[in-house]
This record gives C-alpha cells, sequence and structure tokens, in this order.
C-alpha cells in the first residue's frame, strides 16, 4: 500500500472518531432553543423542544439568572457541535469518494 492510501486511511478513522465523539457531545447538551417569554413585567426562560412529535416547553428560570445563562451556553455549544458534525460528514463523504476512486480497500467501522 502507498504512502497516500495510507494517508487516506488513516484521515478516514479519524474522520469517523471525530463524528462519533462531536455526536456524543450532542447528546450531552440539551436539545431545543431557549425562549423568552413575558408574564406581566418579567421575562421568563423556557427552553422549547420536540419529544414524541410533540412540542414541549420546559421552564428554565427568570431571564438573566445564572441558570438561563449556563443553559444559553450550553445550547451555543451543542449548535457548534452540531455545525462541525456536518461539516466532518461533509469531508467523511468526500474521503470516501477519493478512496474509492484510487482503488483503497476500508471497511465501514460499526457504530
Amino acid at each position: 500500500m502507498g504512502a497516500i492510501e495510507t494517508l487516506l486511511q488513516a484521515e478516514y478513522f479519524r474522520t469517523n472518531r471525530l463524528i462519533l465523539r462531536l455526536e456524543e457531545e450532542c447528546m450531552q447538551r440539551p436539545k431545543g432553543s431557549l425562549v423568552l417569554k413575558q408574564r406581566g413585567s418579567q421575562d421568563y426562560a423556557y427552553i422549547v423542544k420536540r419529544e414524541s412529535g410533540k412540542v414541549v416547553t420546559e421552564y428554565i428560570g427568570k431571564a438573566g439568572s445564572w441558570k438561563v445563562k449556563g443553559a444559553e451556553a450550553k445550547i451555543l455549544e451543542r449548535k457548534r457541535y452540531e455545525d462541525e458534525l456536518a461539516e466532518a460528514a461533509k469531508q467523511l463523504v468526500k474521503l470516501k469518494k477519493m478512496m474509492k476512486a484510487s482503488g483503497v480497500f476500508f471497511v465501514e467501522p460499526t457504530r
């Protein structure tokens, strides 16, 4: 096996491991979006998400509280990981095409 084939295989497995890690990170973060609703003169934060096909609203706390800021940071982290995951998936597709074109033998890793 040539150097290019070895490099392609190494990059393929590295990208696959990256995808698994990013999926794990996404699962550890809360799903949904942060929504502020005004009740009377106060603003309150909620996470809105889908569970089993239904929209679910989960109360977090008053807007500006530490709990709300923490939830907002975690949601932003999840969105960043999802963007990275999409890029890694695109890169994996390109690597597969390159490996097939060059005739490199590779085995799909199981999840």
